[in-house]
């Protein structure tokens, strides 16, 4: 495989100004991300092309593998990277058959004439083949190559579908290979976008399809490096390719296209009153999205805000209401936006030995978890010890036997987190007093408030409902009937005073007329007697 060409021979501009046709300004598209269940199946890509087909200014499309596609993917991968004494659970030919057979039953409900439907047909077959010898060939050494190279599958397949319902609806447009753009690092599975290439890459590719009035169709979640071998950026790396391109291209916003109606201010399944969030920060979504609500990619929220780029989330099954708007910023008004809940979660205490130095004991646990590559949620820390939060399946046994070298560690694995999310938790007096008296006497296993837009519990797992629906009656449901209240109040002393002041300008407007009336008599009279004396002097 030869190396890509260097960035300077194949950008002939750097900056979307440079497209500017005629010398005229070119509006910046839309970026639009859909994910897998908005393109899963005929009648979902069909209302994806309405939504496009009603923009009123251009767009650009990142669509996501429909729905399933990529966890089947996944499970073919597992099986292979498992080794040939491994028995797969199924055979990984009749599973790739049937997704075939999937996509190009959803191609039938789309196009409908043969001659239009064939040649996405047969790419739809070139990909299936690809996909079928790679897995005949397996992984080899390079596991974390093979693996990337088989996930995009359906990332590939979602692409070519999209431009048929989209052209379908009369619409111009055309797949724009992601790998060609999104250039990353060499980690697979978790590869690093290089963001500079993609600031320069993205407008000298896309704008030109916009200028001609062609939608670009583009894949989420993958890319490649600089051997030009595919790389994923991680599951839902769809949401961060949005971000990445609408950046680079000084869009207006990114659309997030999806199942819900947006950000919700809790578990419909937990809470009594789940409300959509109309209006929310990018570092309020960042914290959702790390602590449950999963409507967004952290890493896309996080490059929202480092852009200045606002985001907004829809739903694509009713996209006729207004979703969130995730705001740059993160507002000025204190506020409690949603509560949130993860499971699957680990707890680790680590106590330094009374021996240990009085100094470097967090560098040496925290030096543990970077050789050992393990991500951190939560931390809580004293002098002498420090307890953080893990995913539940990370294998800690390596870690454990580290930090026990210079202190003792316990493990609690059946707890998780509660966070409540808003805006001015640190700064307003009187805010984290309302959440600990909702807290009540549910034990706390660890609190973490380390900004102004969250504060989070570790709780028992069996305790996190109903903390969750405690947290949410006091601090949203309740606290947004009484500001729903205080509205109508206002609003009724206004209308009062409305209703006083035209009485009062009746009144006056009525006691002039009398007054003028009374004129009019008086001079009536007064012309009524000279008539009078005038007659009398005859």
């Amino acid at each position: 495989m030869t190396d890509r060409p260097l960035l300077t021979e194949v950008c002939a501009t750097t900056a979307p100004g440079a497209h500017e046709p005629d010398g005229r300004a070119l509006a910046m598209p839309r970026v639009h991300k859909f994910g897998g269940t908005s393109v899963d199946g005929a009648e979902r890509l069909q209302a994806l092309a309405a939504i496009i087909r009603d923009q009123a200014g251009c767009s650009v499309v990142v669509v996501s593998a429909m729905a399933g596609v990529s966890d089947e993917l996944s499970r073919l991968v597992d099986a292979a990277s498992a080794g040939q004494d491994t028995r797969p659970a199924s055979d990984p030919s009749a599973t790739l058959a049937a997704m075939k057979q999937r996509h190009l039953d959803v191609l039938q409900g789309i196009v409908k004439e043969d001659a239009t439907r064939a040649p996405v047909a047969a790419r739809i077959e070139e990909i299936f083949d690809a996909a079928t010898q790679l897995v005949g060939e397996g992984p080899g050494g390079e596991a974390g190559r093979f693996g990337d190279q088989l996930m995009a599958v359906g990332e590939d397949l979602a692409v070519e579908l999209t431009v048929a319902a989209l052209r379908a609806e009369g619409i111009p447009a055309a797949v724009l290979n992601a790998r060609d753009i999104v250039w990353t690092n060499s980690e697979f599975g978790a590869a690093v976008p290089d963001f500079e290439s993609v600031r320069r890459l993205a407008p000298s590719n896309i704008l030109p399809l916009v200028e001609d009035g062609i939608v670009p169709v583009i894949q989420g979640f993958i890319g490649s490096e600089a051997g030009g071998a595919t790389t994923t950026l991680g599951r839902g790396g769809s949401d961060f390719t949005a971000t990445l391109l609408a950046a680079a291209l000084g869009s207006p916003e990114v659309v997030i296209w999806t199942d819900v109606d947006g950000i919700l201010s809790g578990d419909p399944n937990l809470v009594g009153d789940s409300r959509v969030v109309p209006n929310v920060g990018s570092e309020e979504v960042v914290e959702l999205s790390y602590f449950g609500a999963r409507v967004i990619h952290p890493a896309a929220a996080k490059h929202a805000i480092v852009s200045g780029l606002p985001l907004r989330i829809k739903n694509s099954f009713a996209p006729e209401r207004p979703g969130t708007l995730v705001h740059p910023d993160r507002g000025v008004a204190a506020a409690f936006a949603a509560v949130a809940h993860k499971t699957d979660v680990a707890l680790i205490r680590v106590r330094a030995f009374p021996t240990a130095l009085a100094y470097g004991f967090l560098a040496r646990v925290f030096g543990v978890l970077g050789r050992h590559r393990v991500p951190v949620d939560l931390v809580s820390t004293s002098h002498s010890s420090t307890a953080f939060t893990v995913e539940r399946d990370e294998d800690l046994s390596a870690v454990r036997r580290a930090l026990s070298v210079f202190s003792e560690v316990d493990v609690l694995r059946d707890v998780a987190t509660v966070t409540v999310v808003g805006r001015g938790l640190l700064r307003e007096p009187g805010m984290d007093a309302l959440v600990f008296w909702a807290v009540e006497k549910t034990p706390v296993y660890l609190i973490s408030q380390a900004s102004d837009v969250s504060i989070s519990f570790v709780v028992d797992e069996a305790e996190a409902p109903e903390l969750v629906r405690r947290l949410h009656l006091s601090l949203i449901e309740l606290r947004g009937e009484a500001e729903e209240h205080e509205v109508l109040e206002v609003e009724a002393r206004e209308d009062e005073a409305r209703e006083a002041e035209a009485t009062d300008e009746e009144t006056e407007e009525g006691a002039g007329e009398m007054e003028a009336a009374a004129e009019e008599t008086e001079e009536g009279a007064e012309e009524k007697g000279s008539r009078r004396r005038k007659g009398e002097e005859r």
